[in-house]
């Protein structure tokens, strides 16, 4: 069954960087071992050089739970095309809050390559100049404090949503960082995750 999206249309509205977070941590991949609380799921995922790399798709996941107020950077490259999101899900019943999606693939409903955010499966901000392409890093950077996110790419600043009614499950919220690959043999490529959050 095709998936049906909406669009909401929101002006977009700038805000100040979040303050510091009271927790943080970094996955540097120096250590096959990942910490606690972090897991990979992937075919085929190893660390090397001091990145974890793997071929197909594959999702990076923090357990958590946390508030919902995050800060996420991390590195990535993909030698095909591929779309990075970063999933935000309730922490007891999986189900997808809000999607900061980097796409590198044609997307049917959005009639093209570009960078969005969804509220459930409804796109709430779109920025068609902003996308991913084979062959070289990118720094990705989510945040979201108090209903309010945002996105850049290599330092630019691309979607913005603030939710008038933020989603904020009583016992938190999971992190989930998936790539999706055009061919199952497609290589990816992450490095330098970093997460600040509040605990709920």
């Amino acid at each position: 069954m095709a998936r049906r999206y909406a669009l909401l249309l929101v002006a977009p509205l700038a805000f100040a960087a979040p303050a510091a977070l009271p927790e943080s941590t970094t996955l540097d991949f120096a250590k096959e071992k990942l910490p606690d609380g972090w897991a990979v799921a992937t075919k085929s995922g190893t660390v090397v050089d001091g990145e974890l790399r793997f071929s197909g798709d594959g999702a990076l996941t923090f357990a958590g739970p946390i508030s919902g107020d995050f800060r996420v950077t991390c590195k990535g490259m993909s030698a095909e095309k591929a779309n990075f999101e970063l999933k935000v899900e309730d922490a007891t019943s999986g189900a997808e809050l809000y999607t900061f999606a980097f796409l590198g693939r044609y997307h049917g409903a959005l009639d093209g390559v570009k960078s969005c955010l969804l509220r459930q499966d409804a796109f709430v901000a779109v920025d068609a100049r902003m996308w991913t392409f084979p062959g070289r890093w990118f720094t990705f950077e989510m945040r979201a404090a108090k209903g309010q996110l945002q996105m850049f790419l290599d330092g630019t600043l691309g979607p913005v949503f603030v939710d008038p009614q933020p989603l904020a499950p009583a016992k938190g919220v999971r992190l989930r960082l998936v790539v999706a690959t055009e061919g199952s043999k497609d290589e990816v490529r992450l490095d330098d995750v970093t997460l600040e959050w509040r605990k709920p």
